[in-house]
């Protein structure tokens, strides 16, 4: 239900932003992960991926991102992430936007079954492409190199090695697409 109410004020926002704003330039986008925005109305998907960007300058952005996979059924894995970061136009058109940026993300995955948590914590270097469809809807893609140094916990478990530490160096977000609102 509070996805549904989210997705629908940021319609109403967007739709406002459209009637109301003359201006060419925006200084606000909210995205929404594509795939999680078209199956965001069916009752079984509890993932929502939203991000926000703020200009402070003609081609400089501050980014706040969240990312929250919540499981109702017993046994089910729940996620969550939070990103703060920053971009930069690196080549910009009338169409298209070139960026390139770094977000720092927190995030941890709780295994309600087995009382395990696992706690990631590092950086994102991303490169990302816009190409807006109006003054107020953009796609964009933003793939990224992530290095994250994650901390297992195991609260039901007596052994020590249950409890580790490592690091991982992943590429993320290929082939994904967002839709953004700018107002």
């Amino acid at each position: 239900m509070v996805k549904k109410q989210i997705a629908t004020i940021a319609l109403i926002l967007s739709m406002s932003a459209i009637l109301f704003s003359q201006e060419d330039y925006t200084k606000h986008q909210i995205s929404v992960n594509a795939s999680k925005f078209i199956v965001l109305f069916n009752e079984q998907v509890n993932n929502l991926d939203l991000s926000y960007r703020h200009s402070f300058a003609d081609n400089q952005r501050l980014r706040l991102a969240s990312s929250v996979d919540i499981s109702t059924e017993e046994g089910d894995i729940s996620d969550y992430e939070i990103r703060l970061g920053y971009d930069f136009d690196i080549k910009n058109s009338k169409r298209w936007s070139f960026y390139a940026g770094t977000d720092i993300t927190y995030g941890q995955s709780i295994s309600a079954s087995s009382g395990r948590s696992t706690t990631k914590f590092g950086p994102y270097l991303l490169f990302g492409a816009l190409f807006k469809i109006g003054n107020h809807f953009s796609l964009s893609t933003e793939p990224s190199l992530a290095v994250f140094r994650k901390t297992r916990l195991d609260n039901d478990s007596f052994d020590l090695d249950a409890n580790s530490s490592w690091t991982e160096v992943k590429l993320l977000n290929i082939g994904q697409i967002k839709v953004g609102f700018h107002f």
